[in-house]
Parts: structure tokens; sequence; C-alpha cells
């Protein structure tokens, strides 16, 4: 996993190919995205990951069909266990919970996504952190029909991996910044980092300022 890391950080993808890593890079990109769609409480940096297989696919490390099959797969099928988790853990304390944890604003976002555009709502939530989390979660709460829930969630997560990755690609081949991908594929590794540990800060505060809440009340 180390010799991974270093590989991608130093951009020397010859090495990481010929390491034979290139099969784990993809399992752990295809597990991160899966675990960042179905649980509001692993705040994983789905957005930058997505973005940083783009640049992977621009420089011919992982194949087309990882960013058109199999990224958002995982995406899509995360949410449907979000979907699942709302349908079973609906009206209990998890629920509860949840709200603890999210941002001050994304329930109230959700909502409003929900209430304005029903199942349409799962595209614009996607590209929301949490947001996309809480979206299917409270489908399942309200009991909204599987099936289309399926078809929305399975959709919206193509197009936003596809939408996100294409456009990291794209800018990776321009020929202006041929001189910085070593520099953008750090910022980007550096960036996943950084948001992921900003997400753990912002739960464990919110956390710790809940129970503080509740022993003075």
């Amino acid at each position: 996993m180390q010799e991974m890391l270093m590989a991608i950080w130093h951009q020397n993808f010859d090495q990481l190919i010929q390491l034979g890593k290139v099969d784990l890079l993809i399992w752990c990109l295809v597990l991160i995205l899966f675990l960042e769609s179905a649980f509001v409480f692993l705040p994983l940096p789905g957005d930058s990951l997505v973005l940083m297989a783009g640049g992977l696919l621009a420089a011919g490390v992982v194949q087309p069909e990882v960013v058109y099959v199999y990224m958002p797969l995982a995406a899509g099928l995360g949410s449907l266990l979000a979907y699942w988790q709302g349908y079973a853990l609906a009206h209990t304390r998890f629920m509860h919970h949840i709200g603890r944890i999210v941002p001050d604003n994304s329930l109230p976002r959700a909502t409003s996504l929900l209430e304005r555009h029903g199942l349409l709502a799962m595209f614009s939530s996607r590209f929301i952190p949490f947001v996309r989390v809480l979206t299917p979660m409270m489908m399942g709460m309200t009991k909204l029909t599987f099936f289309h829930v399926t078809v929305i969630s399975l959709v919206s997560a193509w197009c936003w991996a596809v939408a996100l990755s294409l456009a990291s690609a794209t800018l990776m081949k321009l020929p202006f910044l041929m001189k910085y991908h070593e520099l953008l594929g750090k910022g980007l590794m550096l960036m996943s980092l950084g948001l992921f540990v900003l997400a753990v800060l912002a739960i464990v505060y919110r956390l710790m300022r809940s129970q503080k809440t509740a022993t003075i009340d």
C-alpha cells in the first residue's frame, strides 16, 4: 500500500504498473466510493477521488471501464444501501444520532431537495457531500418505490462519476497544464486527505457539542 501511495504521489505511473498495484488501486477507489455513498458517518473524500481517477485515466493508468462502470456502480450500490438504512431504521434513535453527526444545513437541504424534486433530488444531491447519502436515506424513510430509487441512484451515480472524471481527464490533457501534472496530482491527494481530516474533526466537534448540550439540559 505504501509503495502504491508513493508511486501516485511522485506521479511515477510506470513504477505503479511494474509493482502490479493498479488492481489494488482500483479496488481501493471502488471500495471508498461505495462506503462514502452508503454511510453518512464515514466522511470519505468521494469527489476528489473521482477527480483523481480522471487524471489516472488521462495518464493511461486505469482503463475507461473503471470510470464508466466500476466507480458509478459502486457509488450507486452505496446509495441503495443508504436507502435500505433509511427504510429499516426510520423513526429509531439511529436517525437522531445521524442528525447530530452531519453538518447543520445537510438535513434541511436534503429535505428541501426531496420535497421540491422528489426522485430527481438524487441527481442534484449526488454532487453535494453528506447530502448525497441523506437523500436516499430519507427516500427509504418515506418508503418510496425501490425500483425507481434504484434507477435514479444508478443513473445519477453514473452522471456524477463520469462528469467529474472526464472533466479532470480533459484538464490533464490541456497542453499548458502538462508541466503541472505532478503538482496537480499531489494537490488532489492532499485535498482528499485534508477534506477527510476536516470532516472527521467536524463530526467529533458536533458530537462533543451535542453531548455538552444534553448534559446542561
